[in-house]
């Protein structure tokens, strides 16, 4: 299980491991992990340090916690951005089995799996390309968006095909991501907004977009140190960019959706109950029957004000924000 409250990072390391056939759950919460870990039983846990709500750390020793579950000899890896010097201390006293630091590289992955998963469970194969022949090709219009390192993103994704889906997340998140951080910003949140210029950090690299990378780097510093001068001049030059890149990324993000009128009618009570059941499970962090259920309610007729509350519960769920979720679903 991967557990990281940021969907790409999600994407990247699922398109990572496709080739290794190695069955995947995901998690967006602590939460979630929590919750997930008591039902099911896993090989290893990857666990992102830097979550809101729960952290990774304050997972972890929940999990430690739970003796009697499936998983309590399971070994657990720290995902972080932050490669400092003491990380390493830092995360084995915190009681994690080994740590990596994003962005992730593909060989590191495998080797670690290989290192922690039952050695009946790791088969080898010689010779076998990590890129298709044949594989699926970069749009043109892609190569030619300023600051774009599509060479970069693909080595960090593996593949074109796991690079474009990683991308494609990206793009649907980012002017969400960018209106957290100045609301975080125009309200002080300090935590909350170094916590989101830290998760844009690591995705923009990810996604070879390293001028946005590195700004974000330098504003997580400053939140972190209590710069106030230089958050208060470099921040709306971060918006700015993720406006420019959210407009440059927009044919990736284009759906072609059925016309309202053809859509199925649904019933008031019918609707209520949607939201009623939508609203239960933003409660459990239940990521996948969250997505799963908006996607359904997008398929009917609805209303002008159904239509926008269902837009803004879409886009809180991209992040995911859980906290804006509950306020969406009141």
């Amino acid at each position: 299980m991967v557990v990281d409250d940021t969907e790409m990072n999600l994407t990247v390391v699922k398109g990572l491991l496709k080739r290794t056939q190695i069955q995947i759950d995901t998690a967006v919460s602590g939460y979630q992990c929590i919750d997930m870990v008591k039902k099911n039983t896993y090989d290893a846990l990857f666990l992102d340090h830097r979550m809101p709500g729960m952290d990774g750390i304050e997972t972890l020793a929940e999990l430690k916690k739970l003796t009697d579950c499936p998983n309590a000899n399971t070994p657990v890896i720290a995902l972080t951005a932050n490669a400092v010097a003491g990380a390493r201390e830092e995360y084995f006293k915190a009681g994690f089995d080994d740590y990596m630091t994003k962005p992730i590289d593909s060989r590191q992955l495998e080797q670690c799996l290989i290192k922690y998963l039952p050695p009946e469970k790791v088969k080898y194969q010689d010779n076998v390309p990590a890129q298709e022949v044949g594989e699926v090709s970069l749009p043109e219009w892609l190569l030619s968006v300023p600051g774009l390192d599509t060479e970069s993103g693909i080595k960090h994704c593996g593949s074109v095909e796991a690079y474009l889906s990683a991308l494609t997340v990206f793009a649907e998140s980012l002017p969400r991501v960018a209106e957290e951080i100045q609301r975080f910003f125009a309200n002080c949140e300090c935590d909350n907004y170094t916590t989101k210029v830290h998760a844009l950090k690591s995705t923009a690299r990810v996604a070879g977009l390293n001028e946005l990378s590195e700004r974000a780097r330098r504003l997580e510093d400053a939140g972190n140190n209590g710069y106030l001068d230089e958050l208060t001049a470099d921040t709306p030059v971060l918006l700015a960019l993720c406006q420019d890149y959210a407009k440059a990324l927009a044919p990736l993000t284009e759906k072609s959706e059925p016309e309202e009128e053809n859509k199925a009618a649904i019933s008031d009570a019918e609707l209520n109950e949607a939201w009623e059941t939508i609203g239960d499970i933003i409660q459990t962090f239940d990521y996948d029957n969250l997505m799963y259920l908006l996607g359904e309610l997008a398929g009917y007729k609805l209303e002008e004000k159904d239509r926008q509350k269902l837009q803004l519960l879409q886009e809180a769920a991209q992040v995911p924000d859980w906290e804006r979720l509950k306020e969406l679903i009141k």
